[in-house]
């Protein structure tokens, strides 16, 4: 679904932003007309993703499947491929029987729920787990040939407060990125020693934004989830994937660029629903986009961090839009909605 809207961004007329659109409505729409915009300038060799926490699994699983289109991923708090779908249950130690996806993902791949199945501690990711199924996928052709990511970009971030995704999880993102062959100093490991102390977060300097939650420090782990660091994860990711004459952020991301909502249900398919979209995604356009060719970055956030659970507190002051205002870059903001499950 989001392969095809990233393929959309490039083959639409870019009409311009209205001033209208850069207002968002209280509460958030869940449907609009407004068709993704075209970007007929767009540089196709620099697209890369990045993502927190779900996001953050959600990128690297993206950058892998689609890395043949996607040149490089910022990574906070995610892990490696595939990670739920190869984990021991603990209760068969005779013979290797896989942990359910679900159980895998709140206590093994994160402690979401702490990291006990049934009072025993399942494994944790390994990464030939990873590599083996990232091979079988491309073998039978339903991913890109993982020998594109050895000239991809990575950076990689863990606070040190993080306990929710284990920094062992986050090792092994690394060391699967190591094996199809991206090496320092393109794979970049930032464990956040020296600097204060993150929690499970998006860390930005300061908090500029307007919200309906408390500002948060860098060692809480309450919504919005973007915690005040002194340092702004946006930054370093988008230094790290676009490092040349990277310009200092813009003083006012709303004057130099607008934020469009478009229309993202006509990406979903007949199955829609299921696809657990909003109807509704964002767009980050710098006003210097309208005349230059620009680059293409999507972030995707959180669980809870969609516009439904933090208004937009994610697409507004997670730091990506003042960066990207002065570096010619366009954010993509997919949105997700809630599910039964």
């Amino acid at each position: 679904v989001l392969a095809a809207l990233i393929l959309t961004v490039t083959m639409l007329l870019w009409r311009g932003g209205e001033p209208n659109h850069d207002r968002l409505p209280d509460p958030p729409p869940h449907s609009t007309h407004q068709k993704l915009p075209a970007l007929p300038d767009l540089d196709r060799t620099a697209i890369t993703v990045s993502g927190l926490s779900s996001g953050g699994f959600f990128a690297h699983q993206f950058h892998v499947t689609y890395s043949g289109l996607v040149k490089g991923a910022g990574i906070i708090a995610g892990g490696p491929y595939g990670c739920v779908e190869d984990i021991p249950n603990p209760w068969s130690p005779f013979w290797r029987v896989p942990l359910d996806r679900v159980s895998a993902a709140v206590v093994a791949c994160t402690h979401y729920y702490g990291d006990r199945f049934y009072g025993l501690r399942p494994a944790l990711p390994k990464v030939e787990d990873s590599v083996g199924l990232i091979r079988e996928s491309a073998n039978q052709g339903l991913i890109d040939d993982p020998s594109h990511l050895a000239n991809s970009r990575v950076w990689l971030f863990h606070g040190r407060s993080d306990h929710i995704v284990p920094l062992q999880v986050m090792e092994t993102l690394a060391q699967l990125y190591g094996a199809f062959g991206v090496e320092a100093p393109k794979l970049v490991f930032d464990e956040n020693r020296g600097e204060t102390s993150a929690n499970h977060g998006m860390p930005v300097d300061t908090f500029l934004g307007e919200s309906k939650f408390p500002a948060r420090t860098c060692g809480q782990h309450e919504p919005p989830y973007i915690i005040q660091c002194g340092y702004e994860a946006a930054e370093m990711l988008l230094r790290h994937l676009y490092p040349e004459d990277f310009e200092p952020a813009s003083d006012d991301s709303h004057r130099d660029g607008t934020l469009l909502a478009f229309n993202q249900s006509e990406f979903f398919g007949p199955a829609g629903e299921s696809a657990g979209l909003h109807g509704v995604g964002y767009l980050y356009l710098p006003a210097r986009c309208a005349a230059e060719p620009c680059r293409l970055h999507i972030a995707f956030h959180g669980c809870t961090q969609n516009v439904d659970s933090v208004y937009d507190d994610f697409i507004r002051d997670s730091g990506y839009d003042r960066w990207a205002a002065t570096n010619h870059i366009i954010v993509l903001y997919p949105q997700t909605t809630a599910s039964a499950g």
